[in-house]
């Protein structure tokens, strides 16, 4: 079923490689990442600000009012929005050098889940952290290749994960992952063959999963049952993440892929690396800060 939406918004920057995009209720900002050519963006009042960073970023949370934290490769930095200033986060994290971060979001007890993946995409010795301070760090095997698409549902009983080589979705009890009985997650939904993987994703309030389908060039959403009920089709052939925002929470920020090196056809397509907006039926879930734990 085709989605009901309206393109809104675009953003000016054009990214390599958009993703992490995140909605900030109490500033009305629109953040998110390039990961190549190292950036997180801020967006509010019809204002665009790019923040450089030293080094690649893989996923960015909401920490106290301006301030975010950055997942970096191999590690966390803060970031103060009113300066600009770049600090380390010292910290251990329980993954081996053939790992890196990648995609993740904080749980509504203001940890952070994310996942990481084998630094050159072949092995799958991924695994789903759970970091709730720099000195309380867990992680579960998730054996994905490139994990992704980290989100909740609505009651935060279950975390959504996505492996974009292997194109499935699983899903996992959180008691079960803490009690180390639920280990292997349930699938949840398996991608048909062709162009289209899971990629990065957002839960609404009525439990449905919206998955970025990159190269498939749609938003897909999921019922709580995994049953596809609605594509969102895109004017760009390599979406990446979404993120609902907004007052009311009902639109949907699209992040995106830009560069031809990476995939040659985005060459002939002017919104690639664009930020989308679409105005959509459905309400999202907002998104939830780091505990105080992590200060």
């Amino acid at each position: 079923m085709k989605l009901d939406s309206k393109l809104t918004w675009r953003s000016d920057a054009v990214c390599m490689l958009g993703e992490s995009p995140v909605w900030d209720p109490h500033s009305g900002t629109l953040h998110w990442i390039d990961v190549v050519d190292p950036a997180i963006y801020a967006y509010a009042n019809h204002a665009l600000r790019r923040y450089a960073m030293p080094k690649p970023v893989a996923s960015i949370y909401l920490a106290q009012p301006g301030r975010l934290l950055a997942a970096l490769r191999s590690g966390f930095v803060w970031l103060d929005l009113s300066d600009a200033c770049v600090a380390p986060l010292a910290g251990a994290w329980p993954m081996s050098p053939d790992e890196r971060f990648n995609d993740g979001r904080c749980d509504r007890h203001g940890a952070v889940w994310i996942s990481t993946m084998d630094r050159r995409c072949v092995s799958r010795i991924g695994a789903i952290l759970r970091i709730a301070s720099a000195t309380d760090a867990r992680a579960f095997p998730s054996h994905a290749i490139l994990g992704n698409g980290i989100c909740f549902s609505p009651d935060d009983r279950f975390l959504y994960f996505s492996d974009t080589h292997a194109r499935t979705i699983h899903r996992y009890e959180k008691a079960g992952l803490m009690d180390g009985q639920a280990a292997d997650g349930r699938l949840f939904v398996q991608a048909a063959g062709g162009s289209g993987k899971p990629d990065g994703s957002a839960m609404d309030s009525d439990g449905c999963l919206w998955s970025a389908s990159v190269g498939g060039g749609r938003i897909e959403r999921y019922s709580p049952e995994g049953w596809l009920v609605g594509v969102l089709d895109l004017p760009v052939s390599h979406p990446t993440h979404c993120a609902f925002g907004d007052s009311d929470l009902r639109t949907l920020f699209v992040t995106t892929m830009g560069d031809p090196r990476i995939a040659p056809a985005l060459a002939g397509q002017p919104l690639a690396g664009r930020v989308l907006a679409f105005q959509v039926q459905a309400q999202g879930m907002p998104e939830q800060r780091l505990a105080a734990t992590w200060r």
